[in-house]
């Protein structure tokens, strides 16, 4: 008989990740493991709120929801689900059980609120203030309080609203096996000391459970300024928090089971999915990877043999006629007995939007309307 435990032993040795993702979760490991050997033996860190935040609680959130612009009819009447069947990381149980459990949240207008998520250091707050998303792509909003406001002096937005500052930060979702996105500062009110910090992450689960659910853990170190040779740090301290990924599902499933090819190989389109932040694509393709060589060294053409199963191309149209590549998405491949391999390509878009916005997907050469669904 097998066990849940053979299972996931196989998925994890058929389990292959594009370089991209080899990238991602390298870097990601580095940081941590970085972090926890400059952690000092007593946290600074206050996960609580601070006293004088309540009172301006509600009118921040009211700046950062109408700064997320959804609609979010895309998902109609959506329900929060709790994902399950995933084996969890020892490591995060037991954080849970002697460090507290993860900052509920709530719903508000359909946007996931974190209550209490919350971590102080060295004069700067930072909260977890809103999420969405769907099953598998999110963005998250922090805030990022400073004591002392002259330390945002100089720091000003580009054309596009964008401050010149990168995170030394990292997250992870429980029960994930592979993600990646992009994040970036912006100022929602130049009149207070807060600025804000936004991640848009894909993740891949097991099972296709989702990330509805799960706890998020994220943890940062510092703020630089991007100046180049002349980039200076105008934070250091240690923020961790964690919290529920609380929100309204707003994934919008599409018609599959669609045949195209790909480098000369058949592929059958087993499921593509939509929604205000993101798209995931399931596909089924008539080829293995096999042996790539050592990782983080793939010759031309060990790169050309995995290009030959996650290469196929994905691309989302939106109402007014620009497009998002997605082929270069977090992609995972399972191989199977029967000499085909399982896909997954899940990807947050450079943008929110909101109810028709998306026109539709086009898997290989396949165009498929939203409106269909």
């Amino acid at each position: 008989m097998t066990s849940p435990l053979d299972s996931y032993t196989r998925s994890m040795n058929d389990l292959h990740f594009s370089d991209e993702a080899k990238a991602r979760m390298t870097a990601r490991l580095r940081d941590v493991a970085a972090k926890k050997d400059a952690r000092p033996e007593a946290a600074a860190d206050i996960l609580t709120m601070p006293a004088r935040r309540p009172a301006r609680r509600p009118r921040r959130w009211a700046r950062v929801a109408a700064g997320l612009a959804l609609a979010l009819a895309l998902g109609g009447g959506g329900t929060v689900a709790v994902a399950a069947g995933v084996l969890p990381n020892p490591a995060d149980v037991l954080s849970d059980v002697f460090g507290g459990a993860p900052a509920q949240t709530e719903l508000l207008n359909e946007v996931g609120r974190p209550i209490g998520a919350s971590a102080s250091s060295n004069g700067v707050t930072v909260t977890a203030e809103a999420v969405v998303g769907d099953r598998s792509n999110f963005t998250v909003v922090y805030d990022v309080e400073f004591d002392d406001p002259s330390a945002l002096e100089g720091v000003e937005p580009n054309e596009n609203g964008v401050l010149p500052l990168v995170a030394d930060a990292a997250c992870h979702v429980d029960g994930t096996v592979a993600g990646g996105g992009t994040a970036w500062f912006y100022d929602a009110d130049p009149n207070d000391n807060t600025i804000q910090y936004a991640e848009s992450m894909g993740f891949t689960t097991w099972n296709d459970a989702g990330i509805i659910g799960r706890t998020m853990r994220f943890s940062m170190d510092g703020i630089r300024t991007l100046e180049g040779e002349d980039s200076r740090a105008i934070a250091m301290g240690d923020w961790d928090l964690k919290f529920e990924m609380n929100y309204v599902d707003t994934t919008v499933d599409l018609p599959a089971g669609q045949e195209t090819t790909w480098q000369g190989t058949g592929v059958t389109i087993d499921a593509v999915a939509v929604s205000s932040v993101g798209v995931t694509v399931d596909y089924t393709i008539d080829r293995q990877i096999g042996d790539l060589g050592p990782s983080g060294r793939l010759s031309d053409e060990a790169r050309a043999k995995q290009d030959a199963v996650l290469g196929l191309p994905v691309t989302v149209t939106f109402a007014d006629g620009t497009t998002f590549d997605a082929t270069n998405a977090n992609t995972t491949a399972v191989k199977r007995d029967d000499g085909t391999s399982a896909v997954t390509k899940t990807v947050t878009y450079d943008r929110i939007v909101a109810a028709g916005d998306i026109v539709s997907v086009t898997v290989g050469d396949v165009e498929i309307p939203v409106s269909a669904a």
